[in-house]
């Protein structure tokens, strides 16, 4: 399998990411309420639908990787208005322009494509790791897929990759029940917060293994 992804093949990604976020909604939003006001169902919901009906749409075949990801964090923020829709719609257009004039990325781009994001979530949120946020999930994930670049050399597939991503993701959203929420709405629950799974570190855990099978 190849080691680099296009445009054509990060459409499709998104399209299959798109489908299983807005399936699985539901997991989101009961999840979400026992921390926050109970809406990150609905912002991805509405952010993923907005990303499937562009991609249906007639698309400038020369429009690169930075300009295209770019346009779908800006309307992931649009449609899904709510502190995790502008954050991640953020980490979209962040780690987009990072692979500006780019018509194809790598497994080690694409790693410091989501490095570029999550520098840009906690510039914007103000958040740290062990914060319990989304950032406690993609970080583990850009390690792994790193490691898994270095472990798998020329045998490095996308599959094998967004595998690892995917597990070292969910592990992270997994270790937010034993932190505190510093930041958000979240955070007036105080110690009561822990015992708890963030809602968006499990939405980012949910989005890289819906990556994984899709490659896989």
């Amino acid at each position: 399998m190849a080691t680099t992804l296009s445009r054509e093949q990060i459409a499709a990604l998104l399209e299959a990411v798109a489908a299983d976020m807005i399936e699985r909604k539901d997991e989101l939003t009961v999840l979400d309420a026992e921390l926050g006001d109970g809406d990150l169902g609905r912002t991805v919901e509405r952010g993923f639908t907005a990303i499937r009906e562009a991609l249906q749409t007639t698309e400038n075949p020369d429009e690169d990787l930075g300009r295209f990801l770019f346009r779908m964090g800006k309307l992931f923020s649009s449609a899904g208005a709510s502190s995790f829709g502008a954050l991640f719609g953020t980490a979209l257009m962040k780690g987009g322009m990072s692979l500006k004039d780019k018509h194809e990325a790598n497994l080690s781009e694409l790693a410091d494509a989501t490095q570029v994001a999550l520098d840009a979530l906690m510039e914007r949120g103000k958040a740290k790791l062990g914060d319990k946020t989304m950032l406690d999930a993609i970080a583990p994930a850009i390690v792994a897929m790193r490691a898994a670049v270095s472990e798998y050399g020329e045998d490095a597939t996308l599959a094998n990759t967004f595998r690892a991503a995917a597990d070292a993701a969910q592990k992270g959203a997994d270790d937010t029940k034993d932190m505190q929420s510093q930041i958000g709405r979240a955070s007036w629950q105080g110690e009561r917060s822990a015992g708890k799974t963030d809602g968006g570190a499990r939405a980012i855990a949910m989005m890289f293994e819906a990556a994984a099978k899709h490659f896989e």
